[in-house]
């Protein structure tokens, strides 16, 4: 009477064993999905930083581009220089010019640094869509081997005549 028990007992706890281990495996890819999602999260916060940073850094350009386009523009004047011809305006033209591009350029490389953090967000969610699929798939095998093994503990149970 004893070994039936002995045998259902066993087989049980491999059964819940089983189960559990599937479980936390998937509860354990379930975790580390939040926290990629987490950290995409924040490197989204960050991207949105890096652009308004750039949108603040080229303000700031254009503004000081026109205080020494008008400082220019004085010093010329001061000279009694005509700025609206020849060899000045052409001066006063490429100032402008450059100061542009490189309002530009500083725009550029905050819509590239805000590509960049954004890029490796998705990574991050991308990350966190396969810990979880993994998760669900070791949950399935484990639920697969926890059915067998409980098919094995009846087939086990019957062969041995109980």
């Amino acid at each position: 009477m004893a070994l039936p028990l002995i045998f259902i007992a066993g087989t049980a706890m491999q059964v819940v064993g089983q189960f559990q281990q599937g479980q936390a495996l998937k509860d354990q890819a379930e975790t580390e999905q939040d926290i990629l999602n987490y950290n995409a999260s924040i490197k989204d916060r960050e991207a949105k930083a890096a652009e308004e940073r750039g949108r603040a850094e080229a303000l700031k350009f254009q503004r000081e581009g026109q205080e020494l386009q008008g400082r220019q523009n004085v010093a010329l004047a001061k000279g009694g220089v005509l700025t609206s011809s020849g060899s000045p305006a052409l001066l006063m033209e490429d100032t402008a010019n450059n100061l542009e591009i490189d309002r530009q350029s500083i725009l550029r490389e905050a819509f590239l640094n805000r590509s960049t953090l954004e890029q490796q967000a998705e990574g991050l969610r991308y990350e966190g869509r396969a810990a979880r699929a993994r998760g669900r798939n070791l949950k399935t095998a484990s639920d697969i081997k926890t059915a067998t093994t409980l098919l094995g503990g009846f087939k086990g149970f019957a062969a041995g005549g109980f």
